[in-house]
């Protein structure tokens, strides 16, 4: 296991091995769907978004992303 792994295991660890059917994913017709509606929200936000300068839009989802990713920084 520790090759597969490509580092020792320590002696806390412990390997777990689970077999599952996969789920089949949306068809093209249903992923097609989904974009549609997804650019038609983000075209929302956007429209409400329009009146915002860019630095304080950067600013609102850097505050978003590091909600749920405490350790991030932005790259700008």
């Amino acid at each position: 296991m520790e090759q597969l792994l490509g580092r020792p295991l320590d002696d806390n660890e412990a390997i777990s091995v689970r077999a599952y059917q996969p789920k089949e994913g949306p068809t093209v017709e249903q992923q097609r769907a989904i974009a549609d509606e997804l650019r038609l929200y983000f075209a929302r936000i956007d429209e409400r978004a329009k009146h915002l300068p860019n630095s304080e839009q950067e600013e609102i989802l850097d505050e978003a992303i590091k909600s749920v990713r405490p350790g991030y920084r932005s790259a700008r």
